[in-house]
This record gives C-alpha cells, structure tokens and sequence, in this order.
C-alpha cells in the first residue's frame, strides 16, 4: 500500500512539473532559435484561429458601440469592419503568428544575443483546470504595461501553447501617449 501511495505521489509531482518543464523547454527553442521545438510546444492553426476570433469579436464590439453614440458614422464604420475586418485580421494572424515571426521578434531576438531567460516576462504560472494551464506574461520593465494570457493544454500526453488572451484594447494603448 505504501509503495502504490509513493508512486502516486511520483506521479502527481511529475503531473504538476510537467508544464512547468515545458515553459523551460519553451525558452530554450526561442533562446536556441529552433523553428522545430517551438511547433512541437505551441499549435500555431489553433492559436491563430482563437486570436482571429477573439480580435474580430473586439473589432465589431468596438464597432457597435460606435454606432450606439453615432448612429450615422457608426453604422457605416460599423458596416466597413464588417466588410474590411475579417481579411485584414486574417492577413495580420497569419503573418505575425508563426514560428518565424516569433523566432525574428526584436525581443526574443535581443533576449538571444544576451542569452536572457524570458522568466522575468511570467507574472504568473498555474493551473487554471486539471488540463488547462494559465500564463500571465507581462514586460518587466513596465510594471503598467497589460498582461498578455497563454493558454497551454493537455493533449497527447504533452502540453502546448493553444491559445493567447489578449489584454482589452483600451489597456494597449493607454500608456502610449
């Protein structure tokens, strides 16, 4: 009975580590510059689907609420979104979400030529479900800057990046004056 009881114990703690190891495996591709691990540890089709769901959803949110306080402009600018939004974030997600842009990204590539860990970027790390584990990552360097959400997901007896939650539009820009 007591040996069933440590194996189990064994392996919840490698359960538990285990994203935690896939974060550190995640630093190492973009550090190392590999294409390869980096598609291993993150589903690109599912997180540009999620993000391109997500960004027109905001877009037309945006949209409607313009139309709400304008009704003539707003609705046309309501009615161009509609028209112009689903390629241009189409167009943007495919470009900026793959393995070679994130590879070629200014701070990852900075981070590179310093041989820095992205961990100073990691707000906050845990499970958010048995299968789910959630990601904070904010710039270190600005304590006010919006948190960025990574969603990683247990399939196949592995964990990968699956989705990205964006902050709200109006924290993106708040700082920029």
């Amino acid at each position: 009975m007591r040996r069933l009881f440590l194996a189990l114990l064994i392996l919840l703690a490698a359960y538990a580590g285990y994203p935690y190891l896939t974060l550190y495996w995640l630093n190492d591709a973009l550090l190392a510059d590999d294409k390869q691990a980096l598609e291993r540890l993150v589903d690109f089709p599912r997180v540009r689907a999620d993000l391109k769901t997500d960004v027109k959803s905001d877009v037309y949110a945006k949209t409607r609420e313009a139309a709400e306080k304008r009704p003539i402009l707003g609705t046309f600018g309501e009615a161009l979104a509609k028209l112009l939004a689903p390629s241009l974030v189409d167009s943007t997600v495919d470009t900026m979400v793959t393995p070679d842009a994130i590879l070629d990204n200014p701070t990852v590539v900075e981070h590179r030529k310093k041989d820095e860990s992205f961990s100073d970027f990691v707000d906050y790390a845990f499970f958010a479900t048995p299968t789910t584990f959630k990601l904070d990552l904010k710039d270190p360097e600005k304590p006010d800057s919006p948190t960025l959400t990574a969603i990683m997901a247990f399939s196949g007896f592995r964990w990968r990046v699956v989705g990205i939650d964006l902050p709200p539009v109006e924290t993106l820009f708040s700082g920029a004056k």
